[in-house]
């Protein structure tokens, strides 16, 4: 394994994901929590999980979190940390892109949680909470479509449905807006 490293291309996710998977077994069955080797494959696992987010392999990283998460969260060394909240904060983005958005907003209030400081907790936290109303924009440029082709082709007496149009169409721009600022 050792005489594998120094070939692998780490700027190259299809590289780690190679390298990695070659020698899965013998970075994960380790004995956790009792070597100073720990650090060193808890950094191949963060390396893994970012090449694979890098790549798109949603699911596949997601399985191996999964698989994972229970070895790493009995290792009690606190220098391990952050690599643990960096594994986590990968796992809350798949879950934000792949529409599970409750589940990423709890995940990233627990990480803020652990680290107030970190900026982009909070920041993925807000895209979720907003990207959960974003129907409630849709729904407003969909009525808004209505409303406009209602007053073009009926064009009815007394109410002005363009001014209602109008209205949907900038509640539909500012809301995004409006989401990121009032659901900190």
């Amino acid at each position: 394994m050792k005489d594998d490293i120094s070939n692998v291309n780490w700027e190259n996710p299809d590289s780690v994901i190679s390298y990695f998977e070659e020698n899965q077994i013998q970075i994960i069955n380790h004995t956790w929590g009792s070597s100073n080797q720990d650090f060193d494959n808890l950094k191949l696992c963060v390396i893994y999980v970012n090449a694979l987010y890098k790549k798109t392999h949603y699911s596949r990283c997601l399985e191996f979190i999964q698989k994972t998460e229970p070895i790493v969260s009995r290792v009690t060394n606190h220098e391990l940390d952050d690599l643990k909240r960096q594994i986590l904060f990968v796992k809350g983005m798949i879950l934000n892109r792949t529409e599970k958005y409750k589940e990423a907003e709890a995940l990233f209030t627990h990480l803020e949680n652990q680290d107030p400081n970190h900026h982009y907790y909070s920041e993925w936290k807000i895209n979720s909470k907003s990207k959960r109303y974003s129907w409630l924009i849709t729904l407003c440029y969909i009525l808004f479509v209505i409303f406009y082709i209602a007053d073009v082709v009926f064009d009815p007496a007394g109410f002005s449905l363009i001014l209602t149009a109008c209205i949907l169409f900038i509640l539909a721009l500012s809301l995004p807006y409006i989401f990121k600022n009032h659901l900190k």
